[in-house]
């Protein structure tokens, strides 16, 4: 029983920490490249949050196709800090001995790298999200975004699959 409420509050605390550290990444990020930060609206944008820089209505109007490497690389710091982050846990994770600490890392690196390639891919394919930016900047090569993403995914659930049988 101490097994699930230790996954439980892993599984809580860990996806608050992935959601926190996505957006605060977009925000370091944007700030480094120039952008002007104008608002952070946290768990009230469709239940998630949204972190608005101004000048995002040019960005994000469908006739405009010049995006800012400044932008791209501010849309791309969320899912890039929680993948790191999650191979980071990884790597803790087979250096500690069996205990409840290590299935607590074990529970939030499988949140980490499967809650954002996850989302990547569903961005990839459906144009929203974080990869909306990205895919307009690729332009014609948007297809990348999906290979990229589905590839991501696939070594995250692998990575996770062998971490669990640890």
């Amino acid at each position: 029983m101490k097994y699930y409420a230790v996954i439980f509050i892993s599984v809580i605390v860990s996806g608050l920490l992935d959601h926190v550290i996505h957006e605060l990444s977009h925000v370091f990020v944007g700030k480094m490249c120039g952008l002007k930060l104008k608002s952070i609206e946290w768990f009230r944008y469709h239940g998630g949050t949204k972190v608005t820089f101004d000048g995002e209505e040019k960005i994000i109007d469908e006739n405009n196709h010049e995006v800012p490497k400044s932008w791209l690389y501010t849309n791309l710091a969320g899912m890039t800090a929680t993948t790191l982050t999650g191979y980071i846990l990884t790597v803790v994770f087979f250096m500690l001995p069996p205990s409840y600490i290590k299935l607590s890392i074990m529970t939030a690196a499988a949140m980490f790298l499967i809650c954002d390639s996850g989302y990547a891919v569903l961005g990839a394919f459906n144009n929203c999200g974080d990869l909306f930016v990205i895919n307009k900047y690729l332009g014609k090569r948007a297809y990348l975004s999906k290979i990229i993403s589905v590839t991501v995914l696939i070594f995250d659930l692998t990575l996770f699959i062998f971490i669990t049988r640890k």
